[in-house]
């Protein structure tokens, strides 16, 4: 009997997109339960308001991922922590490879990204006080040099997924961070010329991008109540 999972964070994309593409990829039956919030001022995380969300942590729903989301429940139990929320869903649903050495090349490709948004977060700190020719130099320069590390590290595959023979795990981390319309990067334009640059990367993120799952729950996912 297929395990019934229910996935609880705020009516965003943030840390449970992946989860829910992971889900959309399978074409898997979920509960997406989602906690809406406002802002008293636009942008400003001091004013938020989200008397659901608090209503229900003080009755300790929340109290196995440390009182935070996102948070899993399978069959009555319940575990934190997005990287391990998007493991165990990928497993579950058969999106991380044919046999073990597939998942471990997945998880290490899923685990680059982490040293990229590194290196993405000290490229803006360093850049503070010209956030424009920073960002120019990320895109064109720092990014691309990146995503080759990466192209590099790729197993032998047929394509167009990663690893493998069919869409995985590290497609869709890959698609989310580098090709989804409401991905990662706010300069969704640059992130795409960057990805441009490596041929399976782009090629894998492409097909992902035209999953039919994938597609499909891009094309109807909610709004939010918040940009991100």
């Amino acid at each position: 009997m297929a395990k019934k999972m229910k996935l609880s964070y705020f009516d965003i994309r943030g840390l449970a997109e992946v989860t829910r593409l992971l889900f959309a990829a399978a074409k898997a039956d979920y509960e997406d339960c989602r906690y809406s919030f406002s802002f008293g001022t636009p942008g400003d995380f001091s004013t938020i308001q989200r008397e659901q969300f608090d209503a229900v942590k003080a009755t300790g729903e929340f109290d196995a991922a440390l009182g935070k989301v996102p948070i899993l429940e399978v069959d009555g139990i319940k575990v934190g922590q997005s990287k391990a929320i998007e493991r165990y869903v990928s497993k579950q649903l058969g999106l991380m490879g044919s046999n073990d050495i597939e998942a471990f090349q997945i998880d290490s490709l899923a685990l680059h990204i982490a040293d990229v948004k590194d290196a993405y977060k000290a490229a803006k700190e360093a850049g503070k006080d010209d956030k424009e020719a920073a960002m120019k130099k990320w895109f064109e320069e720092t990014l691309p040099e990146w995503l080759a590390k990466v192209e590099k590290s790729l197993p032998s595959a047929p394509g167009p997924w990663l690893v493998g023979n069919s869409i995985s795990y590290a497609d869709v981390v890959y698609y989310y961070f580098l090709r989804d319309p409401k991905g990662f990067f706010d300069d969704t334009e640059a992130a795409a010329k960057a990805l441009a640059t490596c041929s399976r990367l782009s090629a894998a993120c492409e097909a992902t991008f035209k999953h039919e799952g994938v597609a499909a729950w891009v094309s109807k996912r909610p709004e939010g109540s918040a940009p991100f």
